[in-house]
């Protein structure tokens, strides 16, 4: 049985002065909505005109948020009765816990000191794994990550500057970049896709982890992605050998 849920969602007044569009800002926040468990299965959601109504938006930005999800098989529609929330996938992809939620989970206090945030273009492989265009910006993010005041890993992040604009004006030394990305973006990373290879440091890696060039790290290359498989980022982390423990297996970074 199909529920009404239109008037029972929270959804926020939409940032008109951000660079984000509109629709997407109110895509993003109905995705989140179904992460949260505020949508299921089978649910109804707003229509466009209650969508107009509730937001002060216009019918086109509500228009194009439900487009949106409809390309993107989160939702569906039945002709004559309105658009329902589609079951979700579970996809086999490998996931990992955040760092940050690593190190709280050890009982540790979980810090980074921030090397480098600027904006660039990348090259084509970056490009592709970022699924952005040549001439698109790029925010890339390098930070010294740190438990309990010490280093424990040296991470090297890119993201597509169109789902998270201003992010270089964020202090992500005692934030988490998720909880970012959650708050102020309606960005949800959700899935990551990674390969764990042990390594010897580079001379840049051992310096700033204070460790031999001759001492084992684990370095992990990764792919983040929204439940739609949007990429949030691509990211390389190299952690000292005895800083981590991997858990290898379908698991949400939610």
């Amino acid at each position: 049985m199909k529920k009404n849920t239109s008037n029972n969602l929270e959804i926020k007044v939409l940032d008109k002065g951000s660079h984000i569009p509109l629709y997407l800002q109110l895509a993003n926040q109905l995705i989140g909505q179904m992460r949260s468990g505020a949508l299921k299965p089978g649910d109804r959601l707003p229509s466009e005109h209650e969508l107009t109504e509730r937001l002060n938006v216009s019918r086109i930005t509500a228009r194009q948020a439900i487009e949106t999800l409809l390309e993107k098989g989160l939702i569906y529609r039945e002709q004559g009765r309105g658009t329902f929330m589609a079951e979700m996938k579970m996809h086999g992809i490998r996931g990992f816990t955040s760092f940050t939620e690593d190190m709280r989970s050890r009982g540790l206090v979980p810090g980074s000191r921030i090397i480098k945030m600027e904006l660039v273009h990348v090259e084509e492989k970056l490009q592709q794994d970022l699924k952005v265009a040549s001439n698109d910006l790029v925010i890339h993010l390098v930070r010294l990550r740190l438990a309990d005041g010490e280093p424990v890993a040296f991470q090297v992040t890119y993201l597509p500057y169109k789902i998270c604009p201003g992010l270089e004006n964020e202090d992500l030394s005692d934030r988490s970049l998720f909880q970012v990305l959650r708050d102020k973006y309606y960005v949800y990373p959700v899935w990551t896709e990674a390969v764990v290879r042990a390594l010897t440091p580079t001379p840049e890696e051992a310096e700033l982890l204070r460790i031999g060039l001759d001492e084992p790290v684990l370095a992990v290359n990764g792919v983040t992605y929204t439940e739609s498989f949007d990429v949030v980022e691509v990211v390389r982390t190299v952690y000292l050998g005895n800083a981590i423990s991997l858990y290898m297996g379908r698991q949400r970074l939610g």
